[in-house]
């Protein structure tokens, strides 16, 4: 029992020094190779000639939160499930990806992907 709550401790430890990006990889085939990271950010933020969407604010409105996500990544991680927040991410991305209404060649919309630190 005490090596069981040893154990606990140390997931809960990983847990506070872990986290979860989302980012949109990859480039543009134009001559500038723009990433698509910016692309993302001027689209979801807006610029002074691009209206904003907020697609991202829309799928966390969407999704509630992801708050029954977390708690459920939160208490596999804890218990020992490391690849729970692999999981959290790969949903979030997944829900922003669904979310996006912009550019039309779908190089935005399949290009969130989750970069997940696990904690140590």
């Amino acid at each position: 029992m005490l090596e069981d709550l040893k154990k606990l401790k140390a997931n809960l430890r990983k847990l506070g020094n872990s986290s979860i990006n989302i980012v949109a990889v990859g480039t543009y085939p134009n001559n500038q190779r723009t990433p698509v990271q910016d692309v993302a950010k001027y689209q979801n933020d807006g610029t002074a000639t691009i209206t904003p969407s907020q697609f991202v604010e829309r799928a966390e409105s969407a999704a509630g939160g992801w708050s029954a996500e977390l708690g459920r990544a939160i208490e596999k991680y804890i218990d020992g499930d490391m690849r729970a927040l692999d999981w959290l991410g790969d949903k979030i991305a997944k829900d922003i990806g669904t979310m996006c209404d912009r550019i039309d060649t779908g190089r935005l919309k399949a290009s969130f992907r989750a970069v997940v630190k696990n904690g140590s």
